[in-house]
């Protein structure tokens, strides 16, 4: 099916509902698998697939044209490094998509039973610790996957992921299929993790290979979806996912089906990665005119991180409250990568936006720059505010449960205090705490608590008879390739700042 085709559905449905003839579900069963949804207050999110994260500046600023032209809200940033166009009215939304497939962003296996987002490590070939860049092959897997039709109708989603430090093999042990980059003898393959997923009983995956050659990648990701088509329980979506067919036959049985399925595809060589990017280029030095501003050595400490390519070239993480971006705002981070000669921004998993390439001496003016962007909004991370990891939360989403932004600012404002408290503390804490802390407003994890540090689960239950808001708190120690184990009882809502806080002293040894 050619990915227009994709849309016919949506197409048809659409316009029978803004004529009241057909329901809101029948518009889902239509819209899911392009990851379409109708939000709590009738307006529609819009999930645009970036695989990896990797946005070129041109997609930003389409994005940010689509979003004032068509009066959507704003642009939220997920955990799965998509982009999801929120407030969307109805009317619009067949616009919206027609747009932005024209400008080449993509809607489909965007939600429903489908192959996601291609999950990658942001610094993927720009950070000092990657093995080697993965991103080709996240691009190159995902135009092979967009060429199978049965990978968009699984008995559940498939999500797959790429990640290039060895300090990521838990975030690839979680995916349904995770690949890690190891080099053997010269040779680029991956180490590949099966089975893992986070939600209704998240499981660490099984080892499928402790080195697979890279170009042997296709026949891996084929032969799991081919297993899961056939394996996955399409009577019960409770247990529809790759976890529960592990779980159904154990990890010696499943590791036995899996080979079966790889061995039976062609061996061929692939020509893969056919993507390729080059980000060696010349990196600009911003000019004076751009802001003369000292730097905050506060901020550096918090946002900076080192490259590959030498002492003189940084990352800077802007951080991004609540994963909400207006079109100016988008537009302005377009505009401030291209200055400093890159032709892409990476979304990251914390909902933040990485300048993969600034030259050190431009940090004053990139500085200067964010602050002139973001004048009401801190993207500095002066404070906490905003910028802890949660779902988009009960107010938002259909099935959400609790309100886990409301949370997560409550918690952040705690650990404002905590901080303020302790000025002997190096500035770097407050990223370290920010990458520690996960919130789901529900147990479907989309908030990813279960590999976090400190991660938090929405529910509610009766205390003394009367129904409550509650957390359960999750927490992982980094010594073991393990999810977070949550503690035994349930904190009340009132009381989660100050529990975390603790755990925050405890576990980052402050």
């Amino acid at each position: 099916m050619a990915f227009e085709e994709s849309h016919a559905e949506l197409k048809e449905a659409l316009p029978r509902f803004l004529r009241g003839e057909a329901s809101s579900a029948d518009v889902k069963h239509a819209s899911a698998p392009l990851g379409i949804y109708q939000q709590r207050n009738d307006l529609f999110m819009t999930r645009v697939r970036v695989t990896g994260g990797h946005l070129t500046v041109r997609h930003a600023r389409a994005l940010a044209g689509i979003i004032e032209n068509h009066g959507i809200g704003y642009a939220h940033l997920t955990t799965r490094q998509d982009v999801q166009l929120q407030d969307v009215p109805a009317e619009h939304v067949l616009d919206v998509v027609s747009d932005c497939s024209q400008h080449g962003l993509h809607f489909r296996g965007g939600g429903g039973n489908t192959f996601r987002n291609v999950l990658v490590s942001p610094t993927s070939g720009i950070g000092a610790d990657g093995v080697f860049d993965v991103l080709p092959y996240a691009k190159s897997l995902t135009d092979i996957m967009f060429t199978w039709d049965k990978a968009f109708v699984l008995p559940r989603k498939i999500k797959i992921g790429f990640f290039a430090s060895p300090s990521e093999e838990l975030n690839a042990a979680v995916q349904d299929l995770g690949f890690l980059a190891k080099e053997v003898d010269g040779k680029l393959g991956f180490k590949v993790y099966g089975g893992g997923g986070m939600g209704r009983e998240s499981a660490v995956g099984v080892l499928l290979f402790d080195f697979l050659p890279a170009d042997q990648v296709p026949r891996c990701a084929l032969a799991m979806t081919e297993l899961f088509s056939d394996h996955g329980n399409r009577e019960n979506r409770n247990e529809a996912r790759i976890r529960f067919i592990v779980k159904r036959l154990g990890e010696a049985g499943f590791l036995q089906l899996f080979n079966e399925y790889f061995n039976q595809l062609n061996p061929e060589i692939w020509d893969f990665p056919a993507w390729q990017l080059d980000v060696s280029a010349e990196v600009a030095a911003l000019p004076s005119s751009v802001g003369s501003a000292e730097v905050c050595a506060k901020w550096v400490a918090r946002a900076v991180m080192p490259t590959r390519f030498g002492d003189d070239v940084v990352s800077v993480r802007v951080f991004v409250p609540g994963g909400n971006l207006s079109a100016a705002q988008l537009k302005a981070l377009a505009d401030l990568a291209e200055q400093c000669g890159s032709s892409f921004l990476r979304l990251t998993p914390t909902q933040d936006v990485l300048l993969p390439l600034v030259r050190r001496g431009s940090l004053p003016q990139v500085y200067s720059a964010l602050q002139a962007a973001f004048p009401e909004t801190d993207v500095l991370l002066d404070s906490l505010v905003g910028h802890l990891v949660t779902c988009v939360g009960s107010t938002v989403c259909k099935i959400g449960v609790l309100d886990s932004p409301a949370a997560g600012c409550a918690v952040a404002k705690r650990l404002d205090q905590l901080l303020a408290e302790r000025p002997d503390l190096d500035p770097a804490v407050a990223t370290q705490i920010v990458d520690a802390i996960r919130i789901s407003g529900c147990p479907n994890t989309c908030g990813a608590h279960v590999v976090a540090r400190i991660g938090m689960q929405g529910q509610k239950t009766k205390i003394d008879g009367v129904t409550e808001p509650v957390y359960r708190v999750f927490v992982r120690s980094d010594d073991e390739l393990g999810l977070a184990q949550p503690e035994e009882d349930f904190v009340k809502e009132a009381d989660l700042p100050d529990k975390v806080c603790q755990l925050v002293l405890a576990g980052l040894s402050l």
